[in-house]
């Protein structure tokens, strides 16, 4: 075992965690490694080693519920900055695996806001947006690319990521490349269409926004669904 304190600088070269992660790659690193390299030295009682083998005895998921402060007083000597570092990496890894964390979807302008940077004039683009109970952006899916003028889609590929999603509910938006910011005959009929499946499903269908380079229309806002 690693004397007291000991840091990554005075552990033999053939161990070090980082000169392993340079020469065989992070994949090949135990999580108590990977853990250490981030902390960098242990604390007045532990190696870094044994400090990262304590921490990761709780669980990521129990880590993942942590604070700065839960940690202090969990794993004696441990100060902010240490506490910090190991919540900023939780948090870093949270925000990978999802990228959508902190947007939330509450009205149009949110919708139009989110999508506007997303769609190419040249083509008609139908997107999904998948959102929980209290309005998160679960995912979004282009369901379907069309030319200028026509687009094809069925309400199956909608609600095959709604189900895969396990979402609460499902915003449409579609561009029109000419401008015209109106719910043609057909976009009507779509949106029923998807409506009926939604209800059939346990989803809710929120609104479908029509949208151009400048502004939008909400058939939701407007009373067309």
């Amino acid at each position: 075992m690693y004397g007291r304190n000991k840091s990554l600088r005075d552990m033999p070269d053939e161990i070090k965690p980082r000169e392993k992660m340079l020469r065989f790659g992070p994949e090949k690193l135990s999580e108590e490694e990977l853990l250490a390299i981030i902390l960098g030295s242990g604390t007045k009682d532990m190696d870094v080693i044994t400090l990262s083998k304590e921490i990761l005895k709780l669980g990521w998921k129990e880590l993942f519920n942590l604070s700065p402060k839960d940690l202090m007083e969990k794993f004696k000597g441990i100060g902010e900055a240490k506490a910090c570092q190991i919540r900023a990496i939780i948090e870093l890894s949270k925000r990978i695996n999802d990228p959508y964390e902190g947007i939330y979807i509450n009205n149009p302008e949110d919708v139009y806001n989110f999508i506007r940077d997303k769609i190419d004039e040249r083509k008609e683009y139908l997107f999904s947006l998948y959102l929980s109970p209290a309005n998160k952006l679960l995912s979004y899916e282009i369901i379907a690319i069309g030319n200028m003028n026509t687009l094809y889609a069925e309400p199956k590929e909608i609600l095959y990521h709604a189900i895969s999603t396990a979402c609460y509910g499902i915003i449409l938006v579609h561009n029109h490349p000419k401008g015209e910011l109106k719910a043609s005959k057909e976009d009507l009929e779509f949106t029923h269409r998807v409506k009926k499946a939604c209800e059939i499903m346990g989803f809710e269908l929120l609104d479908h926004l029509i949208v151009n380079s400048k502004d939008y229309l909400s058939m939701k806002r407007e009373g067309l669904i």
